[in-house]
């Protein structure tokens, strides 16, 4: 018997000891997978404060830091970022203005007025000139812009109080093809109707809202290639917000989430973007605003490609009481361009993202300084920064230069400003860089707070310093620009948009240990469990395989099959693992025996490379993926031009034969647009007391 008992604790004790071993060697194997990957994260310590804390923690390596969410801090200054190019910079003119615009306060009407003295100077060989003027036009809906008829004018014309914008071209009388100058200008006309009084107690006491949106720019990217904006940022009354993390693919669902708190299933629910009146039925917040008495504003530059018009219908009606796209529709008509990666860098005189802030500026002009009034405006710019991670780079300089303008009007005393972007790079070499993952998903956000508003509602200013390093999304920051309608009018009612307990106001104090799901974020998107980079194996090359077909099965459905090349996996570039972790933030097994796996991989013949997310036990008898959530990282410019389901175009690579037929279909409607953009421009006249001396 005792023979038995000692056999007995001998094999326990020699299962002690392997398990002991086995299970050190798994977290020696574990510790250095996450080394590795740590190598490509570099480190810094962030300060997190607990409302329940007196004393701030340190926490290292992380933006954001809790049990359900880690996200990794990503150095925007590593050397590894020092590796490209910069696009040479093209400055527009280098002419000065020969006409220039006069604002009379006292009449409330802007004047066109005639800089002879430049005449005399840079335009000495022409003779006598003389100088017309067109009226930019609004058509029915956001399709249709169109200049009025040319008519010459004098020395401080004064322009009517309906034009919202004019081309201004002055030639030699007898030679009227000789160009001295073309210029394009706006007008924030005066508006009528208003209430005075109730106007002057609301500017008195309501907070403007400006939000300043540049496009495809993450919070790294832009204290790497914006220094100089982001240390104006950085001043007191600013919060940057480290845990931001966006919701959606592109800037459509991102920036919708923030205008309306609409997830994109909410909308399409509801209509069909690409069908004219969808987007007029949704309630925005530039309408909330409206209804509590503010002016409301929206512009963007790139006209061409606008946030709700590039393949969709855009409003039918004008969404606010200042809008510039019409104006921008024929300026980007009409005037010379010169392309910046073929994107509209200039037009006519000026860089395209100047026409957005000088309309801000002009904003601020009138309804700040002059006639107070509250305003809630939208001003985004997509020029320099759209197709070129390094374009902000080109719009640091200029871009400071008007936020610190705007200042000294002061914006900052009265209004709370919003500085965002409704993602990171998607494309190119950013990208693909290995921390394009979280350059991707993590897009800039700062909040400015006037002093008069932290004193009126500290709350607000201590909820900011708490979620700097909280995970947070586009919902939240929708509830926090409406919490401030709630402010001014407590009881105003609100459709309720989610589910208690997840989202929250950015201006009130964020759950410290949330998850991507209670923030609204689509694991896709999720930033907030990192990954380890493992071994490609074959049975990566298994999972690459099962979702290029996914993707074909995708333009099978679509019907495109016959339009696109279908495509076949390459390479698998990078494969990495999630970590998962409990409540307490300890390491556990994948739930349900599914791993999730993000792979890098390219495609032929499209050249394509993509990143996903995939779900998939040992034996692929268990394989999930969503087509619309795998990330074309690569740049496809205009190789899917035959498709225009924005997920297809993903995928797509266009067939020779059905380029030949498109563009010969293209040619046709582009001489038919040019020709009803021009048929207005008939009719000039000439009057002998318009006409112009060099001497």
């Amino acid at each position: 018997m005792f023979r038995n008992y000692a056999r007995t604790l001998c094999l326990c004790v020699g299962l002690f000891i392997l398990s002991f071993v086995w299970i050190n060697q798994q977290h020696e194997n574990f510790s250095h997978k996450f080394v590795a990957i740590s190598r490509k994260i570099s480190t810094l310590t962030v300060t997190k404060i607990d409302e329940n804390e007196s004393t701030p923690k340190e926490t290292s390596r992380f933006f954001v830091f809790s049990p359900q969410c880690k996200i990794p801090y990503v150095n925007p200054f590593d050397v590894s970022f020092q590796q490209w190019d910069l696009l040479k910079f093209k400055p527009c003119t280098n002419e000065p203005a020969l006409v220039s615009v006069i604002y009379d306060s006292s009449k409330r009407q802007y004047k066109l007025h005639l800089n002879t003295d430049v005449a005399k100077k840079n335009f000495s060989s022409y003779g006598n000139y003389g100088c017309t003027c067109q009226e930019a036009r609004s058509g029915s809906g956001d399709t249709i812009a169109y200049l009025g008829k040319a008519a010459y004018i004098h020395q401080d014309w004064p322009v009517p109080t309906h034009f919202v914008g004019v081309i201004v071209e002055c030639h030699e009388v007898r030679n009227k093809s000789r160009v001295l100058q073309r210029d394009a200008f706006f007008f924030i006309q005066y508006p009528k109707n208003r209430n005075e009084a109730n106007d002057a107690k609301r500017g008195a006491e309501y907070p403007s809202v400006f939000l300043f949106g540049i496009d495809s720019m993450s919070r790294m990217n832009f204290h790497r290639s914006m220094p100089l904006t982001a240390k104006f940022v950085s001043q007191e009354g600013w919060y940057e917000m480290e845990g931001y993390n966006k919701v959606g693919d592109n800037t459509l669902p991102n920036l919708l989430a923030v205008l309306t708190g609409r997830t994109p299933r909410q909308w399409r629910s509801k209509c069909d973007v690409r069908k004219e009146g969808c987007l007029d039925s949704l309630p925005f917040l530039w309408d909330l605003f409206r209804n509590a008495g503010y002016l409301t504003a929206y512009a963007e530059d790139l006209a061409s490609m606008s946030t709700f018009n590039y393949l969709k219908e855009g409003f039918s009606r004008r969404p606010v009481d200042f809008y510039l796209r019409h104006f921008m529709m024929v300026i980007e008509q009409e005037m010379k361009t010169i392309n910046y990666d073929e994107l509209n860098f200039c037009v006519g005189r000026r860089h395209s993202f100047s026409y957005i802030l000088d309309f801000a500026k002009q904003l601020i002009e009138r309804f700040i300084v002059e006639n107070p009034k509250p305003l809630f405006g939208l001003f985004w710019t997509s020029s320099c920064t759209h197709d070129d991670f390094q374009g902000g780079r080109h719009l640091d300089k200029p871009f400071v230069r008007y936020l610190e303008e705007f200042q000294e009007y002061g914006l900052l005393k009265n209004s709370i400003v919003i500085l965002l972007s409704d993602h990171g790079t998607r494309f190119g070499p950013l990208a693909e860089h290995f921390t394009g993952f979280l350059e991707e998903r993590l897009p800039m956000l700062h909040i400015y707070i006037p002093p008069w508003y932290r004193k009126r509602y500290p709350r607000v200013a201590n909820a900011l310093q708490l979620n700097r390093n909280r995970l947070s999304s586009n919902y939240d920051l929708y509830l926090g620009i409406r919490q401030i309608i709630e402010e001014i009018h407590p009881r105003m009612e609100f459709q309720p948009l989610f589910p208690p307990n997840t989202i929250h106001s950015i201006l009130r104090v964020l759950p410290r240990n949330r998850t991507c799901s209670q923030a609204g974020i689509p694991e896709h998107w999720c930033t907030c469990k990192p990954f380890v980079n493992v071994q490609v194996t074959d049975f990566f090359v298994e999972l690459s395989k099962l979702i290029v077909d996914r993707m074909n099965e995708f333009l099978k459905m679509l019907g495109v099959e016959g339009d696109c090349h279908l495509v076949i996996p390459k390479k698998i570039l990078q494969a990495d693992q999630q970590l998962h972790f409990d409540e307490l933030g300890n390491v556990v097994a994948a739930p349900n025996g599914l791993e999730t796996f993000r792979l890098l991989f390219t495609t032929i013949p499209n050249d394509g490379m993509f990143r996903t997310i995939v779900h998939s036990n040992a034996n692929h008898s268990i394989f999930h993926t969503e087509v619309d959530m795998i990330s074309r990282v690569s740049p496809y410019k205009n190789e899917s031009y035959c498709v225009k389901d924005a997920v297809a175009k993903k995928f797509c690579l266009c067939r020779k034969d059905k380029f030949l037929k498109l563009h010969r279909g293209r040619e046709k409607k582009v001489r038919k647009v040019k020709y009803e953009f021009m048929e207005d421009r008939e009719g000039e006249y000439y009057d002998e007391s318009h006409r112009f001396t060099i001497t």
